[in-house]
């Protein structure tokens, strides 16, 4: 077997070093970062005209590709703008910002406004929400009167009935004899304690 000179050697390893090290060739398209969208911002989203919970009742419907996507939703909770138990048709417009597609018999809060007869969430801020219970605690503080209805008032009465006093005429011996059955175990216990020891 032939040695290779060093010299060679030593050309060979700066040929390689260079060939790996040289940069890539440049691309014909320049590669651009995504668009940051913001976060969704609810004292933002409340000012929109239209406010509301609702349940995605069926699949949506795109009119074009990557064109808007329209759902039907039944409003859960109206908040503002809409009326309770509405049957709408919301058109998600398919921006950078806003959810790409809605799951079928799930829940979102949705903020939006209405163009002509379209009911529309779009724009370059987020104006649809799935419901959390965050979410929910935070739109408490902007519509507490439409979130935490206020409590109704429970009385509470005598039985005006005879059977409720025969209630307690059967029960109260039941208690006494429960009472003593206790009391005699207690007594056993203590009584063969000391005379096991």
């Amino acid at each position: 077997m032939r040695r290779v000179p060093p010299f060679l050697l030593a050309v060979a390893m700066v040929a390689l070093a260079i060939v790996t090290m040289s940069p890539a060739p440049a691309t014909a398209e320049p590669v651009t970062a995504p668009a940051k969208c913001p976060a969704f911002v609810l004292s933002d989203a409340v000012k929109e005209p239209m406010v509301f919970l609702a349940r995605v009742t069926g699949p949506g419907k795109a009119s074009k590709k990557d064109g808007p996507v329209v759902y039907p939703v039944t409003v859960v909770k109206a908040l503002k703008g809409v009326a309770g138990g509405s049957k709408l048709q919301v058109t998600l417009n398919p921006g950078v910002c806003q959810l790409k597609s809605l799951s079928a018999t799930e829940d979102y809060y949705f903020f939006v406004q209405k163009k002509g007869d379209t009911i529309l969430a779009a724009g370059t801020l987020p104006r649809v929400e799935e419901y959390t219970d965050k979410l929910q605690a935070e739109i408490a503080k902007e519509f507490p009167e439409a979130i935490a209805p206020a409590p109704q008032q429970v009385s509470f009465s005598e039985p005006a009935s005879p059977e409720g006093q025969k209630l307690v005429k059967v029960a109260a011996p039941g208690v006494v004899l429960v009472g003593v059955g206790l009391l005699g175990l207690i007594i056993v216990m203590i009584l063969g304690r000391r005379r096991s020891a």
